[in-house]
Formats: structure tokens, sequence, C-alpha cells
């Protein structure tokens, strides 16, 4: 049976997918990742490329480099040399953990860079796989660069929100060690010693893919070109991205004629149980993997002391928010969570069902936000709480992730704690699109407002860069809701804005009841802020009645909680807020 193994070495974490024993190769793969908003995009795309390797027999690593989301960061600066020396260790680690004697070494844009050293290094390399390669340094610090002004002006942020002499892209900033290589750095396409074969998946809009298939072909190395379909829709967004499943299928297809298996050999022993735990400065953290069925990974941060005794009563669990994985944007969620370990408080990171590490469970809809899944995937973590780390539990999420908390602490009495930030809806409507509530994006009207008479809007206006017919449907949207609910005190049964507004109320009363704490934190523009007043009215007065709810401001952050001193504030707020919150 093939499985998913949360591995950790040299300092990284990651995954190793096993194939079935009796079809296992003696070829695995090691993929190296990219970096940043390409990263956080493409987590479900690797998951999904090491399941259908996996298939085909060939065993697969993938991992975290130094310094991002899992890993450890380093006591130095991380630099291309740490990151080549994590992967130079992932090979040797795939070869221990799944009994393999070569290794095909799989880049993705940035880790193009890394594969194609480590494929100069090692003489157990049988291939080499590049999909979006990034062929030079200081073209792709560039490029991030001019994506990092696109994506604040999608949050709504101001240009000078960026660190200035930093290389930063959606709340992440590349390590001073990794830009100062790349200013430098472009990929080797000398000869090889040996001509491996070379697999390189290329972008029909960056003809430098091609460029450098042509100079990768010149030097000797057999070289196959596959078109990278879905690429553009693939790293749009975490949440809007759509995995490319046919050239995922092409990549499996390509491996398997190009490095058959020659005869698999079943093991005459099962390969150890590989490691899976990393210790830091204050915190342990174990990756895991819970429920039989469509298993769910996470990772288990507890602090440092090894006497289950000391650890603090209270246990946090974090969330996915919209389709960003465990780790959370600009990995928040990590670096939240080592925060609250060396307070004494342990956590759990997970991700729901069919988003980046944890796998789809059969039967559900490809479109997981605001259902039942994730509802469901949250009570299965709270039973592998109570058997591994007992407490009583916070439920911490932005965004869908705060509404999946929301629902699942009023269903399930064991959850006695809920931070919710930014969350847009309280109360979801089947009848509405999630894809108009994220064309519309979680600011408020008056926002939208003060962007209609901004000079800007209206060139962009006559210049077709934004559609007038979706952004007149995105305001009537939000036009109809708020006098449907502010119809609703007056007439509770007649409208399903009543409905929800009872539904939501009962369920308020409920919480408040019980003495969970709703503790809620809204960026100072954001549509979280809209949405309790929808709820309770101006100023949110009607908030007042529960004993046990409260709502605080983040100055100058956007929905995602993007600037650095924005990550900070919100932190502090989540490890003040746990540390006050009274023991079970």
């Amino acid at each position: 049976m093939m499985q998913t193994l949360p591995i950790a070495f040299s300092g990284c974490a990651g995954h190793v997918t096993l194939p079935e024993a009796a079809a296992r190769g003696w070829t695995g793969i090691v993929v190296c990742r990219s970096w940043g908003f390409d990263e956080l995009c493409t987590r479900k795309f690797l998951r999904c490329l090491a399941d259908a390797m996996a298939a085909k027999g060939f065993p697969v690593l993938r991992f975290d480099y130094p310094g991002t989301v899992d890993s450890l960061d380093l006591s130095k600066a991380e630099d291309l040399v740490s990151w080549t020396d994590a992967a130079m260790a992932a090979c040797d680690t795939l070869k221990a953990a799944a009994d393999c004697r070569k290794v095909v070494v799989f880049g993705l844009g940035l880790g193009a860079l890394i594969a194609e050293r480590v494929a100069r290094r090692r003489d157990d390399v049988a291939g080499l796989i590049l999909a979006a390669p990034i062929a030079s340094g200081r073209r792709f610090l560039r490029e991030t660069g001019l994506r990092a002004k696109v994506i604040l002006e999608g949050l709504g942020l101001p240009a000078d929100a960026l660190p200035s002499s930093e290389i930063s892209i959606a709340g992440l900033t590349l390590s001073r060690g990794i830009a100062d290589d790349l200013r430098t750095t472009s990929i080797d396409t000398t000869p090889l010693q040996s001509p491996l074969p070379c697999l390189i998946a290329a972008r029909a809009a960056a003809p430098s893919d091609s460029q450098l298939a042509e100079r990768f072909g010149s030097s000797g190395l057999p070289v196959t070109v596959l078109p990278f379909d879905g690429y553009e829709k693939l790293m749009e967004d975490p949440t809007a991205s759509v995995v490319p499943q046919d050239l995922i299928e092409r990549i499996a297809e390509w491996c398997s004629a190009t490095f058959p298996q020659e005869g698999t050999i079943e093991r005459a022993s099962p390969s150890p149980r590989p490691e899976r735990r990393l210790a830091g400065d204050g915190f342990t953290e174990e990756g895991i993997v819970f429920r039989a069925e469509a298993p769910l990974m996470g990772i288990l941060c507890r602090p440092i002391s090894s006497d289950p005794a000391a650890y603090d009563d209270r246990v946090a669990v974090f969330l996915n928010s919209g389709y960003d994985h465990h780790g959370g944007w600009a990995r928040c969620w990590v670096n939240t969570a080592r925060a609250l370990a060396r307070l004494g408080i342990p956590s759990l990171l997970f991700a729901f069902s069919s988003i980046g590490d944890s796998p789809a469970r059969a039967g559900e809809p490809q479109q997981v936000l605001y259902t039942e899944g994730p509802i469901r995937d949250i009570s299965d973590a709270l039973d592998y709480l109570d058997a591994a780390c007992p407490g009583s539990y916070m439920l911490i999420g932005r965004c869908s992730g705060a509404y999946s908390a929301f629902h699942a602490g009023h269903r399930d009495t064991r959850v006695t704690a809920l931070a919710l930030i930014n969350q847009l809806r309280l109360i979801w409507d089947p009848e509405e699109s999630l894809i108009d509530v994220a064309r519309m994006g979680p600011r408020p009207v008056a926002e939208y407002k003060r962007r209609l008479t901004d000079p800007k809007t209206f060139k962009r206006l006559i210049a077709g860069e934004i559609s007038i017919r979706g952004v007149l449907r995105g305001l009537s949207i939000h036009v109809v809701s708020r006098l449907s609910h502010a119809l609703a005190p007056a007439f509770p049964k007649m409208t399903k804005y009543g409905r929800f507004r009872a539904e939501c109320h009962r369920i308020f009363r409920d919480l408040d009841r019980r003495q969970v704490a709703m503790n809620f934190l809204c960026s100072d523009r954001d549509e979280s802020l809209e949405q309790l007043a929808l709820y309770f009215g101006k100023d949110r007065v009607g908030l007042g009645k529960f004993q046990h709810a409260r709502v605080d401001i983040l100055p100058d952050a956007d929905h995602n909680i993007t600037p650095l001193p924005a990550q900070r504030g919100m932190q502090q707020w989540l490890c003040d807020l746990v540390t006050r919150t009274p023991q079970a």
C-alpha cells in the first residue's frame, strides 16, 4: 500500500512517499521546491506529483529548505550552499529510507538551480527534471520584485509596505545570503560528467525555458521538452490555483519510460520508520499523520522539555486560511507555534483534506472551503490530540479558517476558546459564489468607494484593465446583503438573511453559555468588521450582551496580515490571548 510519512533530517522537514513494497524500484526522486509565493501556490501540486510518481514505483522525498516552512532556521543566514547541502542530504535520506540506489532530482522554479547543482556534485544521480526553471538568479530577483508589487496592490497595500532593502514577496523575506548568491548565479549548462536524461517542463510565455533546453542539448544531454500547460493558473493565487494534472501524468510517464524499474525486488525487511522530529530554539516539532482514511498531515509543536508534565494544559490548533498550506501566509502559523512553545504551550498545525500536504477524502468536492469537510477534519484533529497531547483546545483561524473554527467550536465541547482573525463570513450562504467573494476581495464597501474615486482607478477602467460589469456586480452584492441584513431584525422570517441572523445569534448564545472565549481580531479596513456590523449593528454594539466575546483591531494591516509589523502584532495578540486563557 502506498503511504506518505513525515521525515526529518539535517534540520529539514519533509515527506517521503513510498510505493507498495512489491512495486518499489531502485530509483527514487528528490523534489527541490521553489520559494515564497510560488512555494505557497505549488505545495499541493508537488504532493500530487509525488503520489503519481509513487504509483509508478518511484519513492519520492519532498522537503523544505532551511529557514522555510517547517524546517529550522540556521544560526547564520541561509545561502545557496546551505540549500544545496540540504538537497544533498535529502538524496542520502531518501536512499536510506527507501533503499534506493539512484536518484532523479526534480527542481521547480528556483529549485531548478538547486537541482542542477546537486546533479553536478553526485555520481548517483540518474536524471534531472526542471519545471519552469529559473535559469538566471538576477532575473528571478527582478521578477520577484515586480510580482511582489502586483500582489501588494491586490491586497490593498501601498508599495512602501515592502522592506526596501530586502527581497520580499507575500510577507516572506528571502535570506540576504540567498539573495546575494542569486545575483551572480545561473544554471550551468556546460557538459556534465555523464549525459544524464533531462526533462524540461517549459512555459510558453518564458522563452528562456526552451533556450535552456537547447543549451543542455548542445552540451550532450538527451533532453525532452514538455509544455508546462496551466502554469499561469497554478501560480495565480493559492486559493485559485489549479493543479495541472495532465502535466503530472506526462512527467510520471516520462520517468517510467526513462528509468525502468528493471524488475522490482521485494526488500528482505521493511524500511525503518523515518525520523520525524526536529529540535529548535525552545521547541520540538514532530511531523505527524493521523486518520486512516484520507490521512491528515501536520506538525505537533511542543516545548523543548521531554517531560510531558512540563507542558501547559492549553493546546493551540492552527487552521488553514483559504488554500494556504498549514504553515500559513508569510509562515505566520509556524512562527507563532514556535513562539507559543517557548512560553510552554504546545500546538498542532495541520492541513485540511485536499489542501497542501493532505490528500483529498474520497467523495469530497474539490472546493472544500466553507463546507462540512474542514469541520469534520477539526474533530478528527481533536481526537488525535486527545491521545497525543490532551488539554483544553483553542482553535485559531483566519478568513475561511476562522469560519471553520467558529462552527467546529460550537459543535465540539472540547473547544474552550476561539481566535478568529479577519472572519469574512459568520454564516455561509449556500447560494453565494466563492468566486464572487474572491473577486470582490476582503475589503468593506467604503474601501471600494474610495478606490472608485481614485484617478488611477479611472485610468485603469478606461484602459480596460478593470471590468466595469464585474465591479458593479460585486458592489450590488454588497448593497443587497447590507439592506437585507438591515431589515432582518424587523422581518426575521421573511428572508434568508433573517434566518442567518437567528442562526448566528443562537451560536453566540450557545458558546457564551459554555463560557467559550470568542476573540475576534480584525484588520482596521477589513470586511470582517462589516460582517460583524451586519449581525450586531453599528460599532458592533450587539456583541455587548455576550460576556465572552471581544473584538480587537489590528492597525495598518491587510486581510492576509502581510506587513512585518502587522505579523508581529498578530503573533503578540495570539501569544497574549493563549497565555491569559484559563487552563482546564
